[in-house]
């Protein structure tokens, strides 16, 4: 036969709510189950998701600084060589006037003067044919002979 163990007197304490249970976590409440070794609490999970968050805008936002520096620097460069640009382009504009003003007829009748050439009153022409020089005939049919004009 078996023999009956003693009874204890009082029962065993109910835990409250907070308070720390024998063989658990100090922190875990009643609901919950004890972490394990391996497994990461949720406070320190958070912040490492906080500071990954945080690295990223930060390395975000360096690169954007980087960039608009470089953009930046660039301008500055396009704004230098346009503005040394501006003598060359008026250095073009005077030689191009220059040209122009000596391709004009006065200043060509000027140099050859200068050079010794006369204007001559009557065109000659060279017939190869006959090889003979014919001057330009004094009065042209159908053209009326203008002083200072010649055709």
């Amino acid at each position: 036969m078996r023999t009956a163990a003693p009874r204890p007197a009082t029962a065993p304490p109910v835990p409250r709510r907070g308070a720390p249970r024998p063989g658990g976590h100090p922190s875990a409440s009643p609901r919950t189950a004890p972490p394990l070794p391996g497994q990461r609490t949720a406070p320190e999970s958070r912040t490492r998701f906080v500071f990954l968050i945080v690295g990223l805008l930060g390395g975000g936002l360096l690169c954007l600084l980087m960039i608009n520096t470089v953009l930046a620097a660039g301008a500055f460069r396009i704004t230098a060589l346009q503005q040394g640009n501006v003598p060359l382009a008026q250095r073009v504009q005077a030689l191009q006037a220059q040209v122009a003003a000596e391709e004009s007829p006065y200043s060509l009748a000027q140099r050859a003067a200068a050079l010794g050439m006369v204007v001559q009153p009557r065109l000659h022409f060279l017939n190869l044919g006959q090889r003979r020089l014919q001057s330009q005939p004094s009065n042209m049919p159908g053209i009326p002979t203008v002083p200072g004009y010649t055709p």
